[in-house]
């Protein structure tokens, strides 16, 4: 299909409908820096349900806090302009494909798991590199989101695309594969369809580089934090379906990252990979019930 697929996937994205107008505000306002939570609030609040939403993720164990959150007030008072702009476009941007269903062929339910393993190692990872690690969450959630954009457009032809690939059992390379299918990978597609949808630049760029970091702005640490948090959750996938009981180094699965890893300044060896696995291990199990809650 080449080229001329590419050229029909992108006239076809323009059919996704573009975020709810409540969505657009919520980005506008939390970009300027003059405005208040009272204006966030007025946005919100008319929503019912996306108040609902992040009245139960702001409650549930993800975040951990004391007191119960009992207004949208005390959401924003308490968690702040910048995660209520993140719970917004990551629960609205995932509910612009809730049509979605299991139809048997494309597993939404384990699409949806793996964004949200992805985003939980993301978000680990940030932690212990003290950066925006809810903001790096996001990243993590959203990074395939170009394939759900490839499905609702040619679906057939993805669907032949999986079949190819998935006896195979090398999912982390399947990206290759859609550029003979598609002439673009999911990654371009989800960076296309999130600048139509307005998000900030760092997520922008953690979608679109996500499996080829050493081509981004090294000013960004987003692209390889992402990188490096799909390979743990596809090591986890496999680790956990691998129906034959068959051992594989894991090593063989992180020396890229590492390398790639220190173009970017971090000094990471095969022992810091390791303990991100482990801790997404621990944050999958904790968090069983909160993936739930993002996508219901």
């Amino acid at each position: 299909m080449g080229s001329q697929a590419a050229s029909t996937l992108i006239a076809r994205l323009k059919s996704i409908p573009t975020l709810p107008a409540v969505a657009l505000r919520v980005l506008e306002i939390t970009a300027d820096t003059t405005s208040s939570a009272n204006d966030l609030m007025e946005i919100i609040s008319p929503d019912v349900s996306l108040t609902t939403k992040i009245l139960k993720i702001a409650n549930s164990p993800f975040y951990g806090l004391t007191r119960e959150v009992s207004s949208l007030q005390h959401a924003v008072t308490v968690l702040g302009f910048k995660e209520i702009r993140n719970l917004v476009i990551s629960t609205v941007a995932f509910d612009s494909f809730k049509n979605l269903k299991q139809d048997g062929k494309f597993d939404i339910n384990k699409f949806w798991k793996h964004s949200f393993y992805c985003a939980l190692a993301a978000k680990a990872i940030a932690v212990d590199l003290e950066i925006e690690s809810n903001e790096l969450f996001v990243a993590g959630l959203v990074h395939d989101i170009g394939k759900l954009a490839m499905y609702v457009t040619f679906p057939s032809e993805f669907m032949m695309q999986l079949e190819i690939m998935n006896p195979l059992k090398i999912k982390y390379t399947s990206f290759e594969a859609e550029k003979d299918v598609f002439g673009m990978t999911h990654d371009e597609v989800g960076m296309r369809l999130l600048k139509k949808w307005m998000f900030p630049e760092n997520l922008l760029t953690a979608v679109g580089y996500h499996h080829r970091p050493q081509d981004a702005d090294k000013q960004s640490i987003f692209p390889i934090v992402v990188h490096i948090a799909d390979i743990l959750t596809h090591v986890y996938e496999m680790q956990a379906e691998d129906e034959e009981g068959e051992y594989f180094q894991t090593e063989l699965f992180y020396g890229d990252a590492i390398s790639l890893s220190r173009s970017f300044g971090i000094d990471w060896n095969v022992s810091d990979l390791s303990g991100f696995q482990q801790t997404l291990k621990e944050s999958i199990k904790k968090e069983a019930d909160t993936i739930n809650l993002f996508f219901s």
